[in-house]
């Protein structure tokens, strides 16, 4: 099963860089990357318009996963959920998990399990760093 992660951010530059570890360190051709930070005209911000382009380059994905990482930014990928078809809407997953950790484990995840309940608990496990003080 094909899958989409959409990685939105205020900042470009984190967006591209997180699609190259996650490109690098995985193998997996079920999986595509988008790198949705900033606003269309580079700046810092975010554009709900981005998210539904990416979303429109992935009609072949059963599942589109959506990683944000600060208030306006979740707020957009809430925006652009808004402006999807329905039949969009029913693939569509904004993953209440942190960006970098959080669509790294997804990705991984995803690269071997079509589970959507798995895949998003990993996730959001993902965080956790187990350090003993």
């Amino acid at each position: 099963m094909k899958k989409s992660i959409l990685l939105v951010s205020h900042s470009q530059q984190l967006t591209d860089g997180l699609k190259a570890m996650i490109e690098d360190m995985s193998d997996s051709e079920t999986v595509t990357l988008f790198s949705l930070g900033g606003t269309a005209e580079g700046e810092l911000g975010s554009d709900p318009t981005k998210i539904v382009e990416a979303v429109n380059q992935s009609p072949d994905a059963e599942q589109i996963l959506v990683f944000a990482d600060l208030g306006s930014a979740v707020l957009n990928a809430e925006l652009a959920y808004d402006m999807l078809e329905p039949e969009q809407q029913t693939r569509y997953h904004l993953i209440d998990a942190p960006l970098v950790e959080g669509a790294f484990a997804a990705a991984i995840t995803a690269g071997f399990s079509d589970d959507l309940s798995q895949i998003t608990a990993e996730a959001q496990k993902a965080a956790e760093k187990g350090w003993n003080q």
